[in-house]
């Protein structure tokens, strides 16, 4: 609904028959605000436009909604009755396209789903716009191309940009010049003036596409086998169609999703259609984005939030001008701006990664889901373990079920062994956290030549330091954790907050300087391990591999990540040790062992989705091993062997986990039989905090009444203090959306989050914590 902005009182222009009108919305505020503009200054304005606005005493920026729509007539006649004037937009420095029409539903949808503004929704959406000077490119003039061009007729510089020019086909920006042919500026205007080379001023947006290159020449298509054709076939036909489908593509690791997803984007890009790929983790983009590029020769647009805004804004600009047919992205990919939308993928779509943190807690794959429906096109979800709410939807029939049961290359699945470390005796032990079955696999696959993949779910050396004379262990200040001790830095860190600490030489509790018994021993002791320490382990067990680790310390930035795995593809590394970042959907074709020194970590979490993540992460991780001819190992040790997610791992046995969770869902009305809302309180001090949730509580009691809602809580946060900020947080659980709906509604207009008093709503929570 459109409505005035507070009292403008700006004079519209004088014109003596019409007035332009637009209606925009204003980011973070939730009203839709009317406007006149200038036609003269935005000649072409129209809905996903992104402007600037006179707003009270300032300018602004807001994105267009609708332009001289029928609505925007009648309130603009009602408000003239009223002698109620309207500002009007005479320039702005800022005009430029956000998004189309067509993606507008989409946008409203997201917005009334989790009950947010719709300015917000675009916000988040639409990355900050960088609007480039125009750039000035230079070509050879065509005649120079044909000999004109001695040596003795220029300086020596002169001839080294007209010899670079001669070799490069297309116009080169005037930076690459001066850099390639240590150029000066007044050089290259010379050679301009005297008509040898041409300047082109061109708008960065107008740049050339980046072509594949001769290394990324087109790999020969694999031929499909039986079940792969089949899930190909199936989702073709509504491709042709043009018809709505939600497919699982549920694969055992190595059986080839990607060659289906690769199959059906080609035929998507034949039809003049374009394919829009969202992936978990940002590290997954440069490798898949190499892989799609050489197999469909078309350039691909890359959306992520590690990007550079500039280059983040050109990617997004090149899709919403239809430049570009094929995204991938992270989470935030789902919001591309793609024209005639044929294909949407979700790649490993069990990994919680698509769910936002803060903020706006959308979920990427199932708005993924919602888009497809609006733009009449099927969409793949691919996982080999996929989320129990995925799979239920595939069973039930509201998505079709794809399988691929057999890996791509023939292998068989590996010999998966379980280690029950509680019937280990610690002298039997290789190390602290290597048992001589675990031993024996991995020099067993370094004899052989093979490589191996080693998980631990921790990063740092010790996961926590404790004082030997009173047991007191050392926490974060700011948050409700221990520090993790990491040696090569010799700090105690928060993964929280990243606090550290040097070891301290003096317990804060008990006051103690030194060890109890032994001189020459720390007073802390180091607990737990990490990736550090068993890192440690493998080089004094195997001196003569090369081991590297692949976690957030040594894999800080994309560039390390890829370095790290490029190093293991090219057989310059034997073991890598790392944290679930190895578990990443790699295909190496020479990792035939995959050790896990602790399945348990994650195991006991407070969290009802605790033993599905721990299926999925070690079912991801052990099919690393062994994806060709060769029959994989994998060792999990354990002290709880019995546990169903260890045994479902094990026996390559998803579909009986997931019978057995889903029955427990369904006794308990979790998802994905019921919708659950969570709210988290957090404040700086405790009571605040308490106080808040209790009143919110009380409201909501009221509230369900007489609606199918159970509350639970409130109660203190499990990790009930993170960044120095106190919390708490409350439950429900309805069997409709709509129910929760209303509560949401009312709740979140009485209780808005502010600065003294964080409030979370969190619809389809996934983190528990």
């Amino acid at each position: 609904m459109v409505s005035t902005p507070l009292l403008f009182e700006s004079a519209l222009p004088d014109r003596s028959t019409t007035t332009d009108l637009v209606t925009v919305v204003v980011p973070p505020l939730a009203g839709e605000y009317l406007y006149a503009f200038d036609s003269s200054a935005f000649p072409n304005l129209q809905t996903g436009d992104l402007i600037e606005v006179p707003f009270r005493r300032r300018v602004t920026q807001a994105f267009v909604l609708s332009v001289n729509s029928e609505l925007e007539r009648s309130s603009y006649e009602e408000m003239k009755k009223n002698s109620v004037a309207i500002k009007c937009i005479d320039e702005a420095k800022l005009y430029t396209r956000a998004f189309d029409q067509a993606h507008l539903p989409f946008y409203r949808w997201i917005a009334k789903y989790y009950v947010e503004p719709l300015s917000r929704i675009l916000e988040l959406a639409v990355p900050k716009p960088v609007l480039e000077k125009p750039l000035r490119t230079y070509s050879l003039v065509e005649t120079k191309k044909q000999g004109d061009n001695t040596p003795s007729k220029f300086g020596k510089v002169q001839q080294t940009i007209v010899d670079y020019l001669a070799r490069e086909p297309a116009p080169i920006e005037g930076s690459v010049l001066k850099k390639e042919c240590s150029a000066s500026a007044p050089t290259i205007r010379s050679l301009v003036t005297k008509g040898v080379i041409q300047e082109h001023v061109v708008s960065p947006e107008d740049l050339p596409l980046p072509t594949p290159t001769v290394a990324q020449a087109t790999p020969s298509p694999l031929i499909l086998n039986p079940e792969q054709q089949a899930a190909t076939t199936l989702i073709a036909n509504y491709l042709y169609d043009s018809s709505f489908v939600a497919g699982l593509l549920h694969g055992v690791t190595g059986s080839g999703k990607t060659e289906v997803y690769l199959s059906l984007i080609i035929d998507v890009l034949a039809q003049g259609k374009s394919a829009l790929i969202i992936v978990p983790e940002i590290a997954l983009t440069p490798q898949l984005t190499e892989r799609f590029i050489s197999r469909l020769q078309a350039p691909v647009a890359v959306l992520h939030s590690s990007l550079k805004p500039k280059e983040r804004w050109r990617h997004w600009t090149n899709l919403v001008r239809g430049r570009v047919k094929v995204a991938i992205g992270a989470r935030s990919g789902v919001f591309a701006p793609m024209h005639n939308l044929g294909l949407i993928i979700v790649d490993e779509e069990h990994d919680s990664s698509f769910k936002q943190g803060d903020g706006i807690r959308y979920n990427g794959r199932d708005l993924a889901v919602v888009r497809a429906q609006l733009s009449n096109c099927p969409i793949l979800l691919g996982s080999a373990t996929p989320s129990l709410e995925t799979f239920h939807n595939a069973r039930s029939g509201k998505y079709l079920y794809l399988p691929l049961t057999t890996k791509f290359f023939d292998a068989p699945q590996p010999d998966c062994t379980i280690v029950d470390l509680n019937k280990t005796k610690p002298w039997e032990m290789k190390s602290r956290n290597i048992s001589p079955e675990f031993y024996q696999k991995l020099q067993e696959t370094l004899e052989r030549g093979d490589q191996a993949f080693v998980l631990y779910n921790k990063r740092g050396f010790a996961s926590y330091l404790q004082c030997s004379c009173c047991e007191y262990v050392v926490g974060c200040p700011h948050c409700s954790v221990t520090l993790t001790y990491h040696k090569n830095e010799n700090l105690g860190l928060c993964h929280q907050c990243n606090f550290s600490l040097l070891p301290p030489s003096v317990c804060n509790q008990c006051g103690a300087t030194k060890h109890p018994t032994k001189e020459d021993t720390p007073l802390f002791t180091q607990r737990g391990a990490g990736t550090e320490r068993v890192y440690d382990e493998l080089r004094e067990l195997f001196p003569n591999a090369r081991i590297a680790t692949l976690d957030r310390d040594s894999a800080s930035t994309i560039s390390d990540y890829v370095e790290i795995l490029t190093n293991v593809r090219e057989r310059a590394v034997d073991i890598l040790v790392g944290t679930q970042m190895i578990a990443k959907g790699h295909d190496l074709p020479g990792v035939n062992f995959v050790g896990v020194v602790d399945c348990d970590v994650g195991l006991h979490m407070p969290d009802f989705r605790a033993g599905e993540r721990a299926l999925q992460l070690l079912t991801q991780v052990a099919g690393r091993a062994g994806r060709r001819t060769t029959t994989g190992a994998v060792v999990l040790q354990t002290r709880v062997p019995s546990h169903p997610s260890l045994i479902a791992t094990a026996a390559h046995q998803y579909e009986k986990f997931a019978d057995y969770e889903l029955s427990m869902r369904q006794s308990l009305n979790y998802p994905p039989f019921q919708k659950i809302l969570r709210i988290i309180v957090s404040a700086s001090e405790k009571s605040t905090a308490q106080i808040k949730i209790n009143t919110i509580a009380r409201e909501i009691e009221r509230l369900i009444q007489p609606l199918d809602i159970t509350l639970l809580g409130p109660a203190p946060a499990p990790m009930e203090k993170v960044r120095t900020l106190w919390r708490f947080h409350l439950l429900l659980k309805g069997s409709t959306l709509s129910d929760i709906h209303r509560v949401l509604k009312i709740i979140k207009k009485a209780h808005p989050s502010t600065s003294a008093v964080r409030i979370a709503y969190d619809l389809d929570p996934h983190d528990m914590l």
